[in-house]
This record gives C-alpha cells, structure tokens and sequence, in this order.
C-alpha cells in the first residue's frame, strides 16, 4: 500500500510551490542553475512517468553542518533505483529555515 493516495500528490507538488523561497536555487552537477520553482513545475510533467514499475529514492550518508542562526550546509548521498539499476551522486544542500504555520495540514 502506497504512503499517500494519489489523489493527495498533486496537491502536494502544488503546495510546494508555495513553500518555497522564490530566491532559492539548485545546481545540478553538470553547473546549469534553476530555481527551485522550475524544478517543481518540471516535476508535474513527470508525475505518474513510474507508475506501475518499481522505481525507488533515498538517500544515505547525511551530515548536516549548521552555519548560521537557521541555515544548514546539509551533504548526502541520494540513490535512486529503477529496475535493477542503481545510481547514485554526492548532493549538497544549504537549507534556510523559515518558520510559519502551514494551512492545509494538521500538525
């Protein structure tokens, strides 16, 4: 049985989007930058790509350092399995936290 019903993940993609710093950015190891907002607009096209095959993400070797009152320099592992093929890349975050109440969920 799946974690969270399906019907529950579009909502969650879309909440994301709100949640997000609108300065935030990634680097994909091959340099090309993108804000956090076109990832996740990216990840609605592929909502669903996996469905039905066996497909796996997570990740390993966490150290978070903290660097300032609320920001962390977080460095893992993150694996992704599809069918018998394993890949794995050396990730690196820096992570602002941001307190506020968030108004869909129960916490």
């Amino acid at each position: 049985m799946d974690w969270l019903s399906a019907s529950a993940r579009p909502i969650i993609v879309s909440d994301l989007d709100h949640t997000m710093d609108s300065s935030a950015v990634t680097v994909h190891p091959s340099g090309v930058e993108k804000t956090l907002h076109e990832c996740i607009h990216e990840l609605k096209g592929w909502y669903g790509d996996k469905q039905g095959k066996k497909f796996r993400v997570w990740v390993d070797r966490v150290l978070s350092t903290q660097i300032g009152p609320s920001t962390w320099l977080v460095n893992f592992n993150k694996w992704e399995q599809y069918g018998d093929v394993r890949c794995c890349c050396a990730t690196t975050g820096k992570i602002n936290a941001k307190i506020r109440k968030l108004e869909h969920y129960n916490v």
